[in-house]
């Protein structure tokens, strides 16, 4: 009897043991492996700046459609809205990920390396105080801060997510730009220096990145929202009627996306289009 304890009692310690030794597998394949728990059948999109706005909208529409989405923000506790959202789904997947912040970049890509990111859409963005941005008060830091996160971001964050793009099927990238940084429709207006000269610069930088990346097979392009109501809006001054929907904006652009192709960048010439299919000038 003794010892049929003594072998249910070693049996017992057994199984809890190799238990333990599964949940512990398990949690190192979620911590290095998080691409295994992407469907692998379904394309994949990474989304910066998804917290808000039309990167949020952006993840709504993507897991609807049954994309995996990795939706990255600067702060994903405090994000509440995209928290909710990716409990009542199976496909999102929230990472912080700074976009002026290398080492976090990095990271992250190298956590994803080796998985196909089909679309990359560097969304983030920031507006940035607007009286400091004026003539007469403009501020130096207030300028790296703008240029940092526009248009240097984007491309930090393209060149670390690079190779795990053109190792997939669709293999896109598409920065969010402004009809703001178009020399034709915003020369004789005197605000926002600052944004609208970051946006400039990521103009020449995206066509910059599509002529670099032809050898990887990977499409470079832009696209603007319009004036979309977010907050960035509101903290522009903006008092127009024409106002949509960051859902309206983002059902434009992801046909945009969808339909991007060599052809579709012969007839842009590398310039921007709007939600709504308008080229803007450069």
């Amino acid at each position: 009897m003794k010892n049929i304890i003594s072998i249910a009692n070693i049996l017992g310690i057994f199984v809890i043991s190799c238990c333990f030794q599964c949940l512990v597998y398990a949690q190192i394949q979620t911590e290095t492996n998080t691409q295994l728990l992407l469907d692998s059948s379904q394309p994949t999109v990474l989304i910066t700046g998804s917290n808000r706005g039309i990167g949020f909208a952006f993840v709504q529409h993507y897991s609807k459609n049954g994309w995996n989405v990795i939706a990255t923000c600067r702060n994903p506790n405090k994000a509440d809205d995209l928290q909710l959202l990716m409990k009542n789904s199976t496909n999102i997947f929230i990472e912080e990920m700074d976009v002026t912040d290398f080492e976090e970049i990095n990271t992250l890509a190298q956590k994803y390396q080796g998985y196909p990111i089909d679309v990359l859409v560097n969304n983030a963005g920031i507006l940035g105080n607007v009286p400091k941005q004026s003539f007469g008060n403009l501020d130096y830091d207030l300028f790296q801060t703008v240029m940092a996160v526009n248009a240097f971001g984007p491309l930090k964050v393209a060149e670390a997510f690079a190779d795990s793009v053109a190792i997939s099927n669709q293999k896109k990238i598409v920065t969010m730009t402004s009809g703001l940084g178009s020399f034709a429709i915003m020369g004789n207006f005197d605000r926002f220096f600052f944004y609208k000269m970051s946006k400039s610069a990521i103009n020449m930088g995206v066509l910059t990145m599509n002529a670099s990346l032809k050898s990887k097979g990977i499409i470079a392009a832009l696209i603007s929202p319009g004036m979309v109501d977010t907050k960035l809006l509101d903290e522009s001054g903006y008092q127009g009627r024409n106002k949509i929907s960051p859902e309206e904006s983002v059902a434009g652009l992801v046909k945009i996306i969808a339909e991007i192709s060599l052809d579709t960048m012969k007839k842009t010439r590398g310039r921007p289009t709007n939600f709504d299919e308008v080229i803007l000038p450069w």
